[in-house]
């Protein structure tokens, strides 16, 4: 099958299934196959993580581009446009690129069944190597073990940023069992870089790693905690933090973001760094490192995109306990009043999500719109969700772009609870 224009090869991806037949990583390994494992010259970053992973790899790409790299940067998924996913310094694909790639890929797929991320991955192994870009940062999808990223065998470095529930009836109905599929990208002979503030997902990781490397004298596994980092000032726009490892002797770097998670999510990052300069792989350059901290902007994450108005894409139980931890720094520096735009999709646990939202006392005032197309939840569903654990009246807005367009309040506003919400805000807003 082949397209002839853009248009009609994205309807064709949009129209395909999130699954099909076998695994991820079988059907993905088959493909790249046919296609000559493009993802064998390149030299890849695998990340994984229920929550950060997208801001971790942010982050790698930035510093690595201030290292004057060409860096391929694969993420999912995306907010407005598909070409979001596939960019190579922060250069979304562009839509004659992604039509020729994608092309090339039909070619090798014949007429064999795969599922849409398969496809999108496989475009951007093709895109990367024909830019013979020098790193890849690549998100995983679902899981690890399983996913089709994990059809990448040789990665330079592996990172998790951390574990919680989400995905339960694919992944797993505990820690435990999620921490073993995040696991699962963990390779013989590759270092690891990993989020260790949970001794459960800590034990299971490392668990994994003496498993894989078993025959050989490799110790290259370094771990991440918040012992390691603090944070000195929190202003509306940044975080300035304080790094203490191996690696980095209290030194400070600046988040562009009020997002709290982020210090984790970039102390990973920087860790990464050093790791890759002690093999000997780039230069250990603390000035680069610090002006690509600082220059990240990952869309979504505690984003300000206009006056007042901060947008987040935490979508899980996980993603809210680390959302609330942000507004409440906010607050403590602002003496406005807090107005919260909330929606959700079917496949997550938004009861626990409202009542983290509710409890947090972080709220004067309650929004909820509707999105997420078949996964849609009614706005009937989330206002009865709410009235279980307040008694303030919830308002509902048929049109959360428009809505956020046109506010022009001095009260702060936060949206969050799907990335199809961010989304559509993204969409109206910019």
């Amino acid at each position: 099958m082949q397209f002839k224009d853009y248009e009609s090869a994205c309807k064709y991806l949009d129209e395909l299934g999130q699954f099909a037949s076998k695994t991820g990583v079988e059907r993905e390994t088959r493909l790249l196959k046919s296609l000559k494992n493009p993802e064998n010259y390149l030299n890849v970053i695998h990340v994984a993580g229920t929550n950060g992973k997208g801001s971790c790899c942010a982050f790698l790409a930035s510093c690595l581009k201030e290292l004057n790299y060409k860096v391929g940067l694969f993420t999912s998924p995306h907010l407005v446009k598909i070409n979001e996913r596939i960019k190579i310094n922060n250069i979304d694909i562009s839509d004659e690129d992604f039509l020729a790639c994608l092309n090339t890929v039909m070619l090798a797929a014949k007429d064999e069944e795969y599922a849409y991320f398969d496809l999108l991955m496989a475009v951007a192994m093709v895109y990367y190597k024909r830019n013979n870009v020098d790193f890849v940062v690549l998100e995983t999808g679902l899981g690890g073990k399983l996913d089709a990223t994990n059809a990448v065998k040789s990665p330079i470095c592996s990172i998790i940023t951390g574990v919680s529930l989400e995905h339960t009836a694919i992944l797993g109905d505990t820690i435990e069992k999620i921490a073993t599929e995040k696991a699962g990208i963990i390779k013989e002979n590759v270092p690891l870089v990993f989020n260790s503030n949970d001794p459960v997902v800590t034990k299971v990781i490392r668990n994994r790693f003496n498993e894989v490397n078993s025959n050989n004298n490799f110790f290259k596994i370094y771990s991440v905690n918040k012992e390691m980092y603090h944070i000195k000032e929190i202003s509306l726009a940044n975080i300035d933090f304080f790094l203490d490892n191996d690696y980095y002797k209290n030194d400070c770097f600046s988040i562009g973001s009020n997002g709290i998670y982020q210090v984790l999510n970039s102390s990973l990052c920087l860790t990464a760094l050093a790791v890759l300069a002690r093999e000997k792989v780039i230069n250990f350059d603390r000035e680069a490192f610090k002006i690509g901290i600082k220059n990240t902007r990952w869309p979504g994450r505690m984003e300000l995109v206009k006056k007042n108005v901060f947008i987040d894409g935490g979508h899980n139980p996980e993603g809210i306990a680390r959302f609330i931890e942000s507004v409440k720094e906010i607050i403590k520096i602002s003496d406005k009043k807090t107005k919260l735009l909330f929606s959700v999709v079917s496949d997550k646990d938004y009861s626990q999500m409202i009542r983290e939202l509710v409890e947090s006392a972080c709220f004067d005032e309650y929004y909820i719109t509707v999105v997420g197309g078949l996964r849609k939840v009614s706005k009937e569903n989330i206002i009865d969700t709410f009235s279980k654990y307040t008694n303030k009246e919830i308002r509902s807005v048929d049109n959360a772009g428009e809505f956020i367009n046109s506010y022009d309040e001095e009260e702060l506003l936060f949206a969050v609870g799907s990335l199809y919400l961010v989304g559509e805000i993204k969409e109206c807003v910019n």
